[in-house]
């Protein structure tokens, strides 16, 4: 008789469950394939063993569990949300200031304040008067304008000084346009200053690094919430949403939620720190991840529209955005209130090995990171307080700023190669080619003498060894197994006599030890001083590793010198422009502001001297990109989010082209192009010459459907039909984005609209009849 373990059965027990809500969710969904005449693709085939301190009768009470409290009050707010004149006080807070659009008025209490739209006398709040019947922590963390989260001695539990509780003593100083606030905690010996103050527009926080005193070593800042309840409203009694910049843009509406949300929004600005924070994997499923990675933040950006006193805000992180979180809390999330924020981290805690097989302690970061915090928030009103406005304000203050450059607005379709792959033989590795050289000039040709002659291509796995297995690029060495009657060098200089725009793909993040042990490079090591490990379940390689800033660095800068001596002008540097990480090097710890630097200063050197593009690049890095390659189409869909926006398309378009993900792979072939058609993104497609079959034994396994013959009509679709539109609204930013009943209409500043419509059946808008699933373009005038 076979005894099954104890944990084997845990496994099985949790595989069927698993198995089951998978099965359960797949045949409750709705289906929705509708056949229509546009462009189609073809059919295609926390730590577990960590320390543990007892807390000392000393110690102050830790930061509350993520628990729901006071849900049983289901009272509302009742604070007055417009008041028609200005006030002596509103709400306990005195009038302090005022600009020509709206009035600040301040508590000296908490530091809160009350903003007043003097157009239409819209009121928005900054902290809870009245929070619902909780417990003392949250009842005095909403009641709060700032709260430090800190650490004590070596106990990993995070704690919060809020401005009520450890008895914090504010020095306030008043200035023309605002405040300054000192704020000491003596009993913890914790002092930090506090500038607010009104701009034209709206207003700015701050909080200067230089000024944060510690005079302890037993306490220790962790990190900061900065005005979280700006905005807020309780349960259902506002109406509007929170946008969230998750992927493409999302927004949370301002309802009653019946306390079915359980967890919030919360994410790292530019994406989760891998050099500290440790991902939670299941080991049920070894060899395989079960999970799509959600979407990155890719912009320092948030905000809260109240449509029924048409009154919002656009929170911008000017500073501290390398170590912030956006944080959005539908009501029910823990409490019974719409709240979003940014959260600042001067600290964190990490898993530390005990030794090299098991065992780990959790410690916290020694030194705090190194950056000054400061939000800008702009105030919206009327017409103009919309998700809408919102990427409007933002677009005007990249420009403004010269955060980004404005650049020539051309249409072109981008047909990508993919050069080459290995995978595993019985005694070595085995190269798979999929487009040569001489076929992908053939594939160039042949869209041309279709009368396709705007192209941009990017060109992956041209190098030796091909996509994965010649990582890192040490030299400009194409694999000659791509060369044919033609070479590298041929086919580019020949797509320059074609007006083509062909760049060369160029991973600089990644190192791959199964195939490089190079002593030469660093290797990206955590807080923790192991290396960081990239799990991607490959059918060759299963993980990857990621090479110090400085060998980034040091690789492109050799690398720049042989791009010029073969005289290749067109690049596109891949994994640098979307990846942030602190690191550890000779018992010292950096920061991502340090691997910023880096490669800020790389990409900006590559920027003046080759016409460079960025793969779906930060928003610190969009001044030095001539394209957005592979912009979010949508966002991760998180369960508590009610609507994806366009929010970084409605910011870019006619400031600088954007491309969108392959179509290739889009589930919904339809919806996607509409999209396209809706937000002025161009398309995007993977080609190879070989049937993709070949791969199924790569790392390139997930590419399913590329061969250019089942492609070539719908690149023709898509080409022409997208460049049309263009041609009407070239050089043009949006100036309004509605959407309302599946019909979005969209308005250019050269007077073009553009009618959209999602609905299976013909609607009319403004006297314009829209088919089914389909749309209209009417020229300004």
């Amino acid at each position: 008789m076979r005894i099954v373990k104890t944990k084997t059965a845990v496994k099985l027990v949790l595989f069927i469950a698993i198995v089951a809500s998978l099965f359960t969710f797949v045949f409750m969904s709705e289906d929705s394939e509708i056949s229509v005449n546009i462009p189609n693709t073809p059919s295609i085939p926390e730590p577990t063993d960590t320390s543990k301190e007892e807390k000392p009768e000393d110690q102050p009470a830790p930061a509350p569990e993520p628990e729901q409290v006071g849900l049983e009050d289901d009272g509302l707010e009742n604070r007055v949300s417009t008041i028609a004149s200005r006030q002596a006080a509103i709400d306990g807070h005195k009038y302090l200031t005022e600009n020509e659009k709206i009035e600040m008025y301040v508590k000296e209490e908490n530091l809160s304040i009350v903003i007043r739209d003097k157009n239409t006398g819209a009121v928005m709040y900054s902290t809870i008067e009245k929070p619902v019947q909780s417990n003392e922590a949250w009842t005095n963390f909403m009641k709060s304008s700032i709260v430090m989260e800190y650490l004590v001695g070596t106990n990993i539990v995070t704690y919060r000084a809020d401005m009520y509780s450890n008895n914090p003593k504010k020095e306030i100083t008043y200035k023309e346009d605002g405040f300054h606030a000192k704020v000491t905690y003596p009993e913890l010996e914790i002092t930090f200053e506090l500038n607010v103050s009104l701009t034209d527009s709206g207003l700015v926080t701050e909080i200067p690094k230089d000024k944060i005193q510690e005079n302890n070593e037993r306490y220790k800042v962790s990190g900061f919430y900065v005005y979280p309840f700006l905005g807020y409203s309780k349960l259902g009694e506002r109406e509007g949403y929170m946008f969230i910049p998750d992927g493409s843009g999302a927004l949370i509406h301002l309802k009653d939620n019946d306390g079915k949300f359980r967890q919030p929004y919360s994410e790292m600005v530019y994406g989760n720190n891998v050099g500290i924070d440790d991902p939670l994997v299941l080991s049920l499923f070894n060899g395989m991840n079960p999970f799509n990675n959600p979407e990155k933040i890719l912009a320092p950006v948030f905000g809260m529209v109240q449509t029924d006193t048409n009154i919002g805000f656009l929170g911008i992180i000017e500073e501290g955005q390398y170590s912030a979180k956006i944080e959005a809390y539908p009501s029910g999330a823990i409490l019974p209130y719409n709240w979003v924020t940014s959260k600042f981290i001067y600290r964190q805690v990490y898993n530390q090995p005990t030794s090299q097989q098991s065992g780990t302690m959790v410690v916290r970061q020694r030194n705090m990171n190194d950056f000054n915090i400061r939000v800008r928030y702009e105030f919206l009103s009327q017409e103009k307080a919309t998700y809408f406005g919102l990427a409007e304000r933002y677009r005007n203050y990249l420009l403004d700023n010269q955060l980004i450059m404005k650049r020539e607005d051309d249409f072109k379709v981008r047909v990508d190669m993919f050069g080459a792959d290995v995978e595993n033989g019985l005694i070595s590795k085995k190269n798979v080619t999929m487009t040569t050289f001489g076929q992908a000039s053939q594939i160039f040709n042949d869209l041309q003498s279709k009368g396709i002659d705007q192209i941009l291509s990017i060109y992956k796995g041209w190098q030796n060894k091909g996509y994965f297995a010649g990582l890192p690029f040490r030299s400009f060495k194409p694999e000659s197994a791509l060369n044919d009657d033609k070479s590298l060098l041929d086919l580019i200089d020949e797509s320059k006599e074609q007006n083509i725009d062909l760049f060369l793909y160029h991973d600089a993040l990644r190192i791959n030890l199964a195939e490089n042990r190079n002593p030469t490079y660093k290797v990206m090591r955590k807080f923790n001083k192991r290396q960081y490990s990239e799990d991607v379940y490959g059918k060759v390689y299963k993980s990857f590793h990621y090479l110090q800033p400085k060998s980034s660095v040091d690789t492109l800068e050799r690398m720049q010198k042989q791009y010029s001596n073969h005289g290749v002008d067109q690049l596109l540097i891949a994994g640098i422009s979307n990846q942030l990480f602190s690191f550890s090097d000779s018992n010292k710890e950096y920061d991502r502001i340090t691997t910023k630097g880096y490669y800020e200063e790389i990409i900006s050197n590559y920027d003046q001297q080759f016409d460079l593009l960025l793969e779906q690049p930060f928003s610190y890095l969009w001044k030095y990109t001539n394209a957005m390659i592979d912009l979010p189409a949508s966002s991760s869909g998180y369960v508590f989010t009610d609507e994806d926006i366009p929010f970084i398309a409605l910011t870019l378009k006619g400031i600088v082209p954007m491309y969108s993900e392959y179509v290739n792979f889009q589930a919904n072939q339809v919806e996607f192009f509409l999209k396209l058609v809706e937000q002025g993104i161009n398309p995007s497609f993977l080609l190879t010459h070989e049937d993709p079959a070949a791969l199924l034994n790569t790392n390139s396994s997930s590419i399913y459907s590329s061969k250019y013959e089942r492609y070539e009509d719908v690149i023709e679709q898509y080409y022409f039909d997208l460049k049309e539109i263009h041609e009407t609204t070239k050089n043009s930013v949006i100036v309004n984005f509605q959407r309302s009943n599946g019909i979005t209409t969209v308005t250019y500043d050269n007077g073009t609209t553009i009618y959209v419509n999602y609905q299976d059946r013909d609607v009319k808008v403004a006297g314009q009849t829209i088919q089914a699933l389909s749309y209209k373009v009417v020229r300004g005038r």
